[in-house]
């Protein structure tokens, strides 16, 4: 999630001077952070709640074509094998597939010095 400088509750409209409740865009609330039952509360500007929402909105798009495209490859590489291309390679890169969704490499042996 991106982070921005200035800090929270403070209104992007008036120099950032604190948010009053007098102002429309003065929102009042509750959030719940995803694998959490627990509120928190919040008061600020509705602008702020917005691109809080949309940066999570993004992140959730990005995880779920990703989880779609996993999909899409390994149907296509079980319909080669079911086909009967008589190819082992296409059996091999279905099960490498299949094992680096199940268990992604660590990014710490990726890293490329």
């Amino acid at each position: 999630m991106m982070t921005k400088k200035n800090e929270r509750g403070k209104c992007p409209f008036r120099d950032l001077q604190d948010c009053r409740e007098k102002c429309v865009l003065y929102r009042k609330g509750m959030r719940f952070k995803e694998g959490s039952l627990e509120p928190i509360p919040f008061e600020e500007c509705a602008i702020n709640i917005i691109a809080d929402n949309l940066e999570v909105m993004h992140g959730r798009t990005i995880s779920l074509q990703q989880e779609v495209g996993d999909a899409k490859n390994i149907m296509a590489l079980k319909i080669l094998v079911d086909v009967g291309t008589n190819q082992p390679e296409h059996l091999d890169m279905l099960q490498r597939h299949i094992r680096n969704i199940l268990s992604p490499p660590d990014p710490a042996k990726q890293i490329k010095g």
